[in-house]
């Protein structure tokens, strides 16, 4: 992650987001995959007010000058702030420049206007503190009557969280990494929920 002041005094992270793969669906979401696929810079301002997205990657973004990453930030295109929320008629400033206006409007959008990601089915690889990996992914529930969950997997679990935010595809490992403790507590407080056997009780097992 690199950091960098503008020419207005605001100060920016920089990451470099890489998916693991994406399965287009339809025309309209090849358009999108061609960014997916190859990876994507997010910028965004220290106070979260403003966030982009550039793709693909330039070439050794990471050891641009200050200049030169204000002027990458100048090409991206620009994703509206999460404490405000998007217009319910479509918008192409979530998408990339070369999806034509015809084909944007086709693309999936949930009530708000939110590009409904979850149809791309874009793979996310992090790491967790001590080189654990894990993968983030959008999934129907297992309960068919649900909604959708975010699911985060390792070798050996599976992590639901049913309310994640919509940019989830966007965020750092780090705030992957956060996500993922946020489902672990969930978790543990089922576990924790869960009826004990008292010194004494009749097994049930048996």
């Amino acid at each position: 992650m690199r950091e960098f002041k503008d020419q207005r005094g605001r100060q920016w992270q920089v990451w470099e987001v890489r998916p693991e793969a994406i399965y287009p669906q339809t025309r309209a979401e090849d358009y999108l995959a061609e960014c997916f696929r190859d990876g994507w810079l997010v910028f965004e301002t220290t106070d979260a007010l403003e966030k982009r997205r550039l793709c693909p990657p330039p070439y050794a973004w990471e050891q641009r000058s200050d200049t030169e990453l204000e002027r990458l930030a100048g090409r991206a295109e620009i994703l509206r702030p999460l404490s405000r929320k998007r217009p319910r008629q479509p918008s192409r400033a979530d998408l990339p420049p070369s999806v034509p206006r015809d084909i944007a409007a086709t693309m999936p959008r949930d009530d708000e206007g939110n590009l409904d990601i979850r149809y791309l089915g874009v793979v996310r690889s992090f790491y967790y503190p001590g080189g654990q990996v894990w993968r983030a992914q959008v999934v129907a529930s297992d309960d068919t009557h649900a909604e959708p969950v975010l699911r985060f997997t390792s070798p050996s679990h599976d992590i639901n969280l049913t309310e994640w935010p919509l940019d989830w595809v966007d965020l750092s490992d780090n705030q992957l990494v956060e996500l993922l403790r946020i489902g672990e507590s969930i978790e543990e407080r089922r576990h924790d929920a869960a009826p004990k056997r008292r010194y004494g009780d009749p097994r049930t097992d048996v």
